[in-house]
């Protein structure tokens, strides 16, 4: 059985997060009660996998229906929904465990310790969840480990993926409703970014940046793979898109690799940032989608590195001299056979 890269990451996370629980279902009551028994840690093992499980399970589940909501509004819904989970398997714990109804006046404090708790710790697991997704999969990490404090060359693949037509678009439907039709093509094309070991670098206008170390981007092919899922990804709900805009979103975009500077930029509002020839020619690749009438154009320094199946159909363009290059760039584009 094929698990997708990005399910195997959920998996990966959703492993730490029950384990870590478990430790802290142990810990908890031998530091409020002082007593540790087989017992005890049977018990608390129980509790902190039963809430960690079904917090996991809701989170990458029926949770991610609501993401479109704003961030304290989510924030919030998450707390809640991890809370209840936790509140509930306590309830539940201790009237299975213990005779609570006997006993509730000498568990009241713990039980009202346990809630409190309860409550922290399902705030503390939603908020930190939002950085992970408002910064990206990898760069909290990158942040947190200090990978790029001290800026460092790499070998990277870009795609530039840019929205077609968006002025004339932005002009029939109003800017506002445009800035929606934007924000939705990104959230429905996201996922299969993710499922292709992607990471959105920035959303610049109506364009997004995605990047991948070239090990990841060439293993069978994902970035290539990539764009034909957005594609696939926006025409499974294109009815969506002309009921609610009366358009349905196309796009081109253009791939290319190389070295690139990586670093972490600025003090306020700091970012990873890419800096590189290789950024400024992947851009000017995609400008020339428009001019060659292909969605997908790649260098043949990248278009070197792959090993594209009988699906795929590349076609050669030339030796292109791309707007602000000295030297041409041969570029060759690439379609999907439909089978």
């Amino acid at each position: 059985m094929n698990i997708s890269s990005k399910k195997q990451k959920d998996i990966r996370f959703i492993t730490g997060f029950v384990f870590l629980s478990i430790v802290i279902g142990i810990a908890f009551p031998t530091i409020t009660t002082g007593s540790f028994s087989p017992r005890s840690i049977f018990i608390g093992g129980l509790i902190g996998f039963l809430i960690s499980f079904f917090c996991a399970v809701g989170y990458f589940t029926f949770l991610q229906l609501f993401r479109h909501l704003p961030f304290t509004v989510f924030l919030l819904l998450k707390t809640a929904y991890f809370t209840s989970v936790a509140a509930t398997v306590l309830v539940v714990r201790f009237f299975v465990f213990d005779d609570i109804v006997k006993n509730f006046p000498s568990k009241a404090n713990y039980i009202i310790i346990a809630l409190i708790v309860t409550l922290g710790i399902g705030f503390i697991s939603a908020f930190v969840l939002m950085p992970r997704r408002m910064l990206g999969q990898n760069a909290l990490l990158n942040f947190f480990t200090g990978r790029y404090h001290k800026p460092v060359e790499e070998e990277r693949i870009f795609m530039f993926l840019d929205l077609s037509s968006s002025t004339q678009i932005a002009e029939k439907i109003g800017h506002l409703k445009f800035y929606v039709f934007l924000n939705e093509f990104f959230y429905d094309i996201t996922d299969a970014i993710l499922e292709a070991e992607g990471e959105i670098y920035k959303y610049v206008g109506d364009e997004i940046i995605v990047s991948w170390r070239v090990i990841d981007g060439i293993k069978d092919s994902r970035c290539i793979k990539s764009f034909f899922e957005i594609q696939k990804s926006i025409d499974r709900k294109k009815d969506k898109y002309l009921d609610k805009f009366g358009y349905i979103p196309h796009f081109r975009a253009g791939i290319h690799c190389g070295p690139v500077i990586v670093g972490e930029m600025g003090d306020y509002k700091r970012e990873i940032a890419f800096l590189g020839d290789t950024v400024n020619t992947t851009a000017r690749i995609q400008e020339a989608c428009k001019e060659y009438k292909s969605d997908l154009i790649v260098s043949s320094e990248f278009l070197k590195k792959l090993s594209l199946d009988s699906n795929y159909k590349v076609k050669r363009i030339g030796e292109i001299r791309l707007k602000g290059k000295e030297i041409a760039v041969e570029l060759f584009g690439i379609e999907k056979l439909r089978t």
